[in-house]
């Protein structure tokens, strides 16, 4: 029985040793988790200050989309190719703004500005945007005057950006998650009346409406909101 057993040991080292190597432990990349661990305690120690950084963003955004929409059915043509560039550009303006008043507040707190938290925040934004960018050509060159697709667009515009700045919001405070989910609603809505034209009569003014209480007054109200809640500094 000793004997038998000590071949059958034998046999395991052998063939342990000779075909299965012992377990080892998986590489870990440390770059990744060190990066890992940054963001995480980056993101937790910064929770306040990306609320006091998004009210001015928010609150000019809202305010780029309020007047430019109210501005809108005086300088642009009434079609919907007009309509489609006029509120991409609203959009860059609104998010160069966005941009440049963040940076300028981290760099005015000493602080550095394209951290990982905020490259994860910006390739979290980027798909829904492109996305909503994308349909317009198709879309406008296949019905350049017709008021339905103006009226398509806002949309389908605003579910998308609503995707992307629920995505955002992983990375943020919990407040952009539901900021996201108001715009995702807010596109749901519209799409339903702009789905029976036999109670709303779809045109360009319509759309224009749209896009100014959604997009300027949605980011207004946020902004405001974010600054009237904001915990101030103790003495």
């Amino acid at each position: 029985m000793s004997s038998t057993s000590a071949e059958l040991g034998g046999l395991t080292d052998s063939s342990i040793d000779e075909g299965f190597p012992p377990p080892t432990v998986g590489h870990v990349d440390h770059n990744t988790a060190r990066e890992q661990l940054e963001t995480i305690r980056t993101l937790m120690d910064r929770a306040s200050t990306y609320r006091r950084a998004l009210a001015p963003a928010m609150t000019s955004v809202g305010l780029i989309g309020t007047l430019a929409g109210l501005a809108a059915p005086f300088v642009i043509r009434d079609n919907a190719r007009s309509f489609a560039f006029y509120w991409l550009a609203v959009g860059l303006a609104g998010a160069c703004t966005a941009f440049l008043l963040m940076r300028r507040q981290a760099f005015a707190a000493g602080e550095a500005f394209w951290t990982p938290p905020a490259r994860r925040v910006a390739s979290a934004l980027m798909p829904a945007l492109f996305a909503g960018t994308a349909v317009v050509g198709p879309l406008v060159n296949i019905h350049q005057e017709g008021a339905m697709i103006a009226v398509a667009l806002p949309p389908l515009w605003l579910v998308l950006y609503g995707c992307s700045v629920h995505s955002a919001g992983f990375f943020m405070p919990r407040g952009m998650r539901l900021f996201g989910w108001g715009f995702v609603i807010a596109g749901l809505l519209s799409s339903l009346a702009a789905a029976n034209p036999h109670q709303i009569e779809p045109s360009i003014r319509m759309a224009h409406a749209v896009m100014t209480a959604s997009f300027g007054g949605g980011h207004l109200a946020y902004g405001l909101y974010l600054h009237w809640t904001e915990k101030k500094p103790t003495a």
